[in-house]
C-alpha cells in the first residue's frame, strides 16, 4: 500500500505579474488614456470647436490602438518599437559580425553583442578547485557556472523525486537569502556525441602497463559508442552583482566572498539531487565556443576535462562571422533560432512535464533549453507578492457581473503566494529560452514545427523571439546574462 509520500505531486500556482487598469489594460495605458481624454474634453471647453476636437479626438483613439491591441502576448506598441529598433540597427549594419584577427571588432573571436564587453578570471575554492569568474563590467555583475551530473528519474521512487523537487526549491530560497545573488540559469542541452569524449576519458583511465584484456574491454568500451548519438549537458550558472560582504569591490575580493558562498550552495544543491562541480576558465570557456561554433564540436569534446581546455581563451569563444536576422541568428555556417517561454503551464503539472522538451532527440541534435530564475531577496519578495495580490484583487472588483474564473484563480494564487512567502518559501520568477541550431540551409520551417511541438507536449507557450535573435542566443547559454538588465523596452505600455 503507497504512502502519502509516494503520491504523484501536481505543481502550478504561478501568475504573470502584471499591473492591471481598466478594460483589461494595464495601468500605464490606462493613466495615459485618462490624459487623452481629459485633454480632449479641455480642447472643446477652451476652442468650442467641434472639428478641431474631433480631429483631436481621432488621433488619440489612432495613438491608443497600438498600446490597446495585442497579438502572442506582445502589444503593438511593442512589435512597433521593436521592429523600428531592429531596422535601425540593420541600416547602420550592427546586426553583421566580422571577427578573427583581420575582423572590424578587435581581437581573435570575441562574442558579439551583449556579451562582447565580459570578461573571464580564474579563481580557486577553499578546497583548491579552480572556477571560472564571468565579470561584465557594464552592469557590474559576476557569473560562475557549475556542471551538474543529474540524478535521473529511472528506477526511483516517487518520494525521492519529490523530495528533490522541494530541495530545489529550498535552493531557490536560499539563493534568495544570500544578499547580493540576482539570477540563476540550468541549461540542458543537447550535443551530437560521436564518442570523442568517452574516448578521451577512457585513454585517461587506461593505466599503460594494465594487462591486454583489461585494454581490449575499455577499446570495446569506445567502439561501442563509436556511432553518432546525441547526449545532454547540464549545467547551473549562478549571476551575483557586489557582494557588500566583501572587503572591496575590487573582482579578487568579490571572487573570494562568492567562492565562500557556492561551496555552501554546492552543498544545498546536493539535497536537491544535483551533483554540482564548479567549471574550471577553460572548461567554461567550452560553451560558448561550442555554441557559435558547432563545426568544432568534436574537437572541443576530446579535450573537455584535460588540461588542453585550460588554453582556450575567452576572447576566442565568439563566432568568426555572424549577421541576426529578423527570426534566425546566422553565424559560422549555421542557423539559430530561439524562442521564449510566453506562458507558463496551464494549471497544474507534474515534476516530468518538461521532459518531452529536454530529452535529447536524433532529428534536432543541436538544442538548448535554458530555464532563467530571477532571484529576490526576501524584503523585495514581501513588496512583489502584496502588490501582486493587490493588483489581482483590484483586477476582479473592477469586474461587473459575474467574475470570471481565470479573475477570482489569480486573486488565490497571488494570496497563497503570500501566505507561503510568510511561512519562509521565498520568491522566484522564471522564464525559459530553447535555441535550436542547424547546418545552413536546412528546413527553418519544419525545425519551428518540431520545436513547438515539444513546447505543446510540455504545455510550455513558445513565442519567437522576433527581433533580438542574437540577444536571446547570447541569453541562452547560461553564462550569466540576465537579460531583462538589457532591455531596450519600457513594460509600462507592454501586454
Amino acid at each position: 500500500m503507497a504512502s502519502d509520500r509516494d503520491a504523484l505531486l501536481l505543481y502550478g500556482r504561478w501568475e504573470r505579474p502584471r499591473s492591471t487598469g481598466l478594460f483589461g489594460m494595464n495601468w500605464g495605458v490606462t493613466v495615459m488614456a485618462g490624459f487623452l481624454v481629459i485633454a480632449v474634453i479641455m480642447t472643446f471647453v477652451f476652442t468650442q470647436s467641434l472639428p478641431v476636437t474631433g480631429v483631436l479626438a481621432l488621433l488619440s483613439v489612432i495613438g491608443m490602438a497600438p498600446l490597446v491591441y495585442s497579438r502572442g502576448g506582445r502589444t503593438g506598441w511593442e512589435m512597433t518599437i521593436l521592429r523600428l529598433q531592429f531596422s535601425w540597427a540593420k541600416l547602420r549594419k550592427q546586426t553583421i559580425y566580422r571577427g578573427g584577427v583581420f575582423g572590424q571588432v578587435p581581437g581573435s573571436a570575441r562574442m558579439p553583442g551583449i556579451a562582447a564587453g565580459s570578461h573571464m578570471y580564474s579563481y580557486e575554492l577553499r578546497d583548491g578547485r579552480r572556477f571560472g569568474l564571468i565579470h561584465y563590467p557594464s552592469k557590474n555583475h559576476f557569473a560562475i557556472s557549475l556542471a551538474v551530473q543529474p540524478q535521473g528519474q529511472e528506477r526511483v521512487d516517487q518520494w525521492q523525486i519529490n523530495e528533490w523537487v522541494a530541495g530545489q526549491g529550498d535552493f531557490l530560497a536560499r539563493l534568495g537569502a544570500s544578499r547580493g545573488a540576482v539570477g540563476a540559469e540550468v541549461v540542458v542541452e543537447s550535443v551530437p556525441d560521436a564518442g570523442a569524449r568517452v574516448g578521451a576519458e577512457v585513454r585517461r583511465m587506461t593505466d599503460p602497463n594494465a594487462p591486454a584484456y583489461a585494454k581490449q574491454v575499455m577499446a570495446e568500451t569506445v567502439l561501442e559508442r563509436g556511432s553518432a548519438r546525441v547526449r545532454s549537458d547540464v549545467r547551473l550558472t549562478l549571476t551575483f552583482a557586489p557582494l557588500r560582504e566583501a572587503s572591496s569591490r575590487e573582482v579578487a575580493d568579490q571572487a573570494a566572498e562568492i567562492g565562500r558562498r557556492v561551496s555552501t550552495l554546492i552543498v544545498a544543491a546536493a539535497q536537491a539531487g544535483i551533483s554540482a562541480a564548479p567549471l574550471s576558465a577553460g572548461e567554461l570557456c567550452i560553451y560558448p565556443t561550442r555554441a557559435y561554433n558547432p563545426e568544432l564540436v568534436t574537437d572541443l569534446e576530446k579535450i573537455a576535462g584535460t588540461s588542453e581546455s585550460d588554453d582556450l581563451r575567452w576572447t576566442g569563444t565568439g563566432p568568426i562571422t555572424a549577421e541576426e536576422g529578423w527570426g534566425e541568428y546566422r553565424h559560422n555556417g549555421f542557423t539559430s533560432v530561439s524562442w521564449e517561454m510566453a506562458a507558463p503551464p496551464a494549471g497544474q503539472v507534474p515534476s516530468d512535464t518538461l521532459l518531452p522538451l529536454l530529452a535529447p532527440r536524433m532529428d534536432v541534435p543541436r538544442k538548448r533549453v535554458t530555464i532563467v530564475y530571477r532571484i529576490h531577496s526576501t524584503a523585495d519578495a514581501v513588496k512583489l507578492v502584496d502588490n501582486d495580490f493587490r493588483e489581482a484583487l483590484a483586477a476582479e472588483q473592477s469586474k461587473r457581473g459575474v467574475v470570471s474564473a481565470s479573475a477570482s484563480l489569480r486573486v488565490q494564487n497571488t494570496n497563497a503566494a503570500r501566505s507561503e512567502q510568510a511561512r519562509g518559501a521565498g520568491l522566484t520568477r522564471f522564464g525559459m529560452i530553447v535555441t535550436a541550431t542547424v547546418p545552413a540551409g536546412d528546413d527553418i520551417p519544419t525545425l519551428r514545427s518540431e520545436i513547438e511541438a515539444m513546447g505543446d507536449s510540455a504545455r510550455i507557450g513558445l513565442r519567437r523571439c522576433w527581433g533580438y535573435q542574437a540577444a536571446a542566443f547570447a541569453g541562452s547559454l547560461g553564462i550569466g546574462v540576465v537579460l531583462p538588465e538589457y532591455a531596450t523596452i519600457s513594460g509600462k505600455f507592454g501586454a
